[in-house]
């Protein structure tokens, strides 16, 4: 709507007026005085007032006047006209103006800084404006016809040529075309087409219509390709005498462009965008009032933001009493109607098949402020194929998600936005997935909260808060969630952190490690139990998704889990993990840079070990190269692990290299408690092999353990050339196939075993040696069995045979071997236990194979019970003779006693005794003979049952003995002897 002219447009006006009157005072001076005169008469009044000028009068006569002009520097003047035609009429006081023709004018200016300057006309229109023309001055008619204004710029050069025909001192006729031009400023550049306007005064309206090609534009970070400005405006011709415009107005523009783009590669094709208005103007121009019907309309072919993409939008925005008032400044207000919708749009993977949006709201703006109030609804039907279709495969809640995700709808029943761009959810957005569940999203502007749950979907609960909208929208997100995924059950993640979304990626920045637990893995028969630990940021975010796929990356604390089929737990683990993918394809590259690994059988197997290396996942397989070592030691064995997560199938090849026990090295009781056995220190070598196989049907193991040669010291001694080879058909549970043997070239005990050779085999917990013999004494002792239990607080248990085993050097080195001489090559077999960590001997009966000799001290025997015969020189002693005479024999028989047959049985009893109950035949042989001597007196009076008598040489024994040992305590003696020997006990 034309305003009041501004000061930059009436010296133009003004500059019109002057030629007007220039050409009055030429056409009157030349009708008086004839054309050099009125020449004369021209200039001469142009330089009185400083404008250098040149005329040539082509004609005068009494109504008209006809001449060329030209104002400024020769060489560039600043106003020309090739024909000026004025037609007038003689008045009283002077000339009346009728008509004022200009054909061909030329008109140069300068706009500068926001200063229009005309050059040479500008002093005439300093002069006019200082003295003008006295008001009721009749108004000439004006026409222009092929006028061309060139205008030096700030930004480039405007060149316009068109025609103008005033009349009455107002604009009845305008028709201009702005040649092609290129202007540019710090912050925009604009290159336009020839560009028309047109203007007719139509009664008491104006008709303006302008079209404008925009072959290019840019302004900031945003450009325009290919576009078509039109714009048609019927508005009331103001009065600018009494300054209103009263009447109606209509406006309608539209702008067409092939392309809208950004600095970000944002594009939108085929704009249209259409303005209208229809309405009534009506006041002073200063406090104009205009009200009636806006609307504004929207449409593009397609859109293309980052990886977003979409087809067809449209939007469109109403107001059935949009005001404008100029009173007290501009202000606009009005209720609005906002209708949007979009189709096909894809962001990767994401495709919204329609989303619709309708608003109502409320507008108040000022220059200064601009107050926006919006309430709404939005809904529409979207999927997401970025997880591919379901398949029989697919467990549980993975199989949920991904038929969520294949199709839902969506809507937001009320939503609340202001004119800064603050969006509240007055209630939450919905998500319903076609197969069922629910997801649901609140929002109020500055947090957030979203859940999902039902239909088979994991249960989520995610918190927003400092919520940032714009080109990069941002979050703080509290996140936690539980989920069965595939293998995954009972999946638990509580995380914390900033959540950023820029050029359609979205990464998620940790603030704290983020709790992670699962029930376990689902393996079939070989599940991982119990996992734990925390996922902590190292660089950069820890997850990242977009179009180029998702990324997880992060350092791995606390690590745990339970590996039942291998009887084991992995603890305090620790590494770096970089996962990510697309799809299904999912690739893992982690490297644990510490965990423990502990034995969880029922009997321990090893100790705890350290583990380290690097694993993958590339192609739904696994693979791990990992070394294992002791606390604060060496590798001692590498694991190379594969797994085929798709088919569930999978081994670990275990190899150890040759490890070399040495004084103040490794030792066998750092790797496991089985070799509590063996005495330290152990000196040798030693080196084992295996392999872990598992299925869904289940697992299996073995391995085996080869022994060049070890020494160590054993509970009975040094051991000496520990060798052979153990095969075992299974390492969880610990088991060996029967018939293996293990051979040991001598046990340096108090009596020396030499050449032991033992078969067995080991299941479950009990180790069973089924065979083995060793030379003993001249003779051999052979298990018949002997069970090694495994369980904690279990002792062994087993049956010995004796062959030919001469006892004298057994007896000598125990420790009552100065009190017992035992000369005796026996056989037999001796059943015992352990209970309790003590000996328990279980019934054993041994028999001398050949005659031999005992000599007992009487120190050494306690509680001796004897029932038998003693015959010398074929006298049987009186039976009523005291019992202790009998005794005494008994105790001097045991000191001396040739055997043809010794029997001994042998079985435990309470209290840590040993019962040992001796039936001999034999002979008292002392060294130096012995006879009794008796009068005939003592027999008489009985005298000899006073005093001790010898026992004769000779004297036939059948004697049977009835005495026990402190067991406990002789083998306590023994296990102190070996103590000071360097030797373990044998036991507490």
């Amino acid at each position: 709507m034309p305003e009041t002219p501004t000061a930059n447009t009436r010296p133009l006006r003004l500059a019109l007026a002057l030629v007007a009157l220039v050409l009055v005072v030429a056409g009157a001076t030349s009708w008086l005085n004839r054309k050099a005169l009125a020449r004369e008469a021209l200039t001469g009044w142009l330089r009185a007032r400083g404008v250098a000028s040149e005329a040539q009068v082509e004609a005068i006569g009494p109504t008209t006047f006809v001449a060329r002009l030209r104002i400024g520097d020769p060489a560039r003047p600043d106003f020309t006209a090739e024909r000026m035609e004025v037609h007038y009429r003689p008045r009283l006081f002077g000339l009346e103006v009728i008509s004022v023709t200009l054909r061909k004018p030329a008109l140069r200016a300068n706009l500068h800084a926001g200063k229009l300057t005309l050059g040479a006309l500008d002093p005439l229109i300093a002069d006019f404006l200082r003295h003008p023309p006295p008001p009721g001055t009749p108004t000439p008619r004006v026409l222009i016809e092929g006028g061309v204004a060139s205008l030096t710029t700030d930004f480039g050069p405007v060149t316009i040529v068109g025609d103008i025909l005033s009349e009455q001192g107002k604009l009845t006729r305008l028709s201009a075309l702005a040649r092609p031009m290129v202007l540019k400023g710090p912050d925009f550049e604009v290159g336009l087409g020839p560009a028309s306007l047109r203007a007719d005064r139509v009664g008491k309206r104006l008709s303006l219509s302008l079209s404008a090609p925009v072959e290019q534009f840019r302004s900031g970070r945003f450009a325009s390709v290919g576009g078509l400005l039109q714009a048609s405006v019927l508005a009331p011709y103001p009065n600018f005498t009494a300054r209103r415009a009263d009447g109606p107005l209509a406006l309608r523009a539209t702008y067409v462009a092939k392309q809208l783009t950004s600095a970000d590669a944002d594009v939108v094709s085929d704009v249209h965008l259409t303005a209208t208005f229809d309405g009534q103007a009506k006041g002073w121009i200063s406090t104009l009032d205009v009200l009636g019907k806006a609307s504004l309309t929207a449409t593009a072919a397609s859109a293309k933001q980052a990886s977003l993409k979409t087809g067809a939008l449209n939007g469109r925005v109403t107001s059935a009493a949009l005001h404008w008032t100029r009173a007290g400044g501009d202000r606009v207000t009005g209720l609005l109607a906002l209708e949007a919708d979009a189709r096909d749009l894809i962001a990767s993977d994401l495709k919204v098949t329609n989303v619709q949006a309708r608003f109502t709201g409320a507008l108040n703006a000022t220059r200064q402020r601009i107050e926006l109030s919006l309430a709404g609804a939005s809904s529409g039907r979207a999927a997401w194929r970025g997880l591919g279709p379901a398949t029989a495969a697919d467990a549980g809640q993975i199989a949920a998600i991904k038929r969520a995700a294949q199709g839902f709808r969506f809507a937001a029943p009320d939503i609340r936005m202001d004119a800064a761009g603050h969006l509240r959810l007055a209630q939450p957005v919905v998500l319903r997935p076609d197969a069922g569940g629910e997801v649901r999203l609140a929002w109020n502007g500055s947090s957030a909260r979203l859940t999902v749950g039902g239909g088979g979907l994991p249960d989520v609960d995610a918190r927003l808060g400092g919520v940032v909208l714009g080109k990069a929208p941002s979050a703080d997100l509290t996140l936690h969630a539980g989920a069965s995924l595939g293998p995954l059950q009972g999946g638990e993640i509580d995380a914390a952190g900033r959540l950023r979304m820029a050029a359609g990626v979205i990464t998620f920045a940790a603030t704290r490690c983020a709790a992670v637990r699962a029930t376990r893995l689902d393996f079939d028969a070989n599940d991982i139990e119990g996992l734990s630990g925390r996922f902590c940021a190292d660089a950069g975010p820890i997850l990242t998704l977009g179009p180029a796929g998702w990324r997880l990356q992060g350092r791995l604390e606390g690590a745990a889990a339970g590996i039942p089929f291998l009887q084991a737990r992995v603890e305090s683990g620790s590494g770096r993990v970089s996962a990510g993918g697309k799809a299904e394809d999912i690739r893992v590259a982690a490297t644990v840079t510490s965990a423990r690994l502990v034995d969880a059988a029922p009997d321990q197997r090893f100790n705890p070990l350290l583990v380290s290396g690097p694993a993958t996942l590339d192609r739904g397989i696994w693979r791990a190269d990992l070394a294992l070592r002791p606390p604060g030691g060496a590798a001692v064995a590498d694991v190379k692990l594969t797994h085929d997560g798709r088919l569930g199938i999978g081994g670990a090849v275990i190899e150890t290299p040759a490890l070399r026990f040495a004084v103040g090295g490794l030792q066998p009781d750092q790797l496991s408690p089985l070799a509590g056995a063996v005495g330290s220190p152990v000196v040798g070598e030693a080196q084992f092999s295996g392999r872990l196989d598992w299925s869904p049907a289940g697992a299996t193991s073995g391995g085996t353990l080869t022994v060049p040669g070890l020494d160590f010291t054993s509970a009975a001694g040094p051991v000496r050339g520990l060798k052979g080879q153990i095969a075992f058909t299974s390492l969880a549970p610990l088991a060996a196939a029967p018939g293996q043997t293990l051979e040991i070239d001598e046990v340096q005990a108090f009596v020396p075993l030499t050449h032991l050779r033992a078969k067995f085999s080991l299941s479950d917990t009990l180790l069973k040696i089924e065979g083995g013999d060793a030379e003993v004494g001249g003779g051999r002792v052979l298990i018949e069995q002997l069970e090694l239990s495994m369980v904690a607080g279990a002792g062994p248990k087993g049956t010995l045979i004796f062959e030919g085993v001469q006892l004298h050097d057994l007896v000598e080195a125990s420790p009552f071997g100065d009190r017992v001489d035992l000369d005796a090559k026996v056989s037999g077999r001796v059943p015992f236990a352990v209970v309790d960590g003590r000996v328990r001997l279980l019934g054993g009966e041994l028999k001398a194979i050949e005659p031999g000799r005992l000599s007992i001290q009487r120190a050494a025997l306690t509680g001796v019970q004897a029932d038998g015969a003693l015959k010398a020189d074929g006298k049987v002693p009186d039976p009523a003779a005291s019992t202790d005479t009998f005794t005494d024999f008994a105790y001097q028989a045991m000191e001396h006693l040739a055997f043809e047959t010794l029997d001994a049985t042998l079985k435990s009893r309470d209290n840590g005794r040993l019962g040992v109950l001796f039936h001999i035949v034999g002979r008292h042989d002392p060294p130096t003979r012995q006879q009794i001597r008796l009068s005939l007196t003592d027999l008489i009076r009985k005298r000899y049952m006073e005093r001790k008598l010898p026992l004769p040489s000779g004297t036939g024994v059948n004697l049977t003995l009835d005495t026990t040992l402190n067991l406990d305590d002789l083998l306590a003696d023994y296990a102190e002897f070996h103590k000071t020997r360097g030797s373990a006990p044998v036991q507490p």
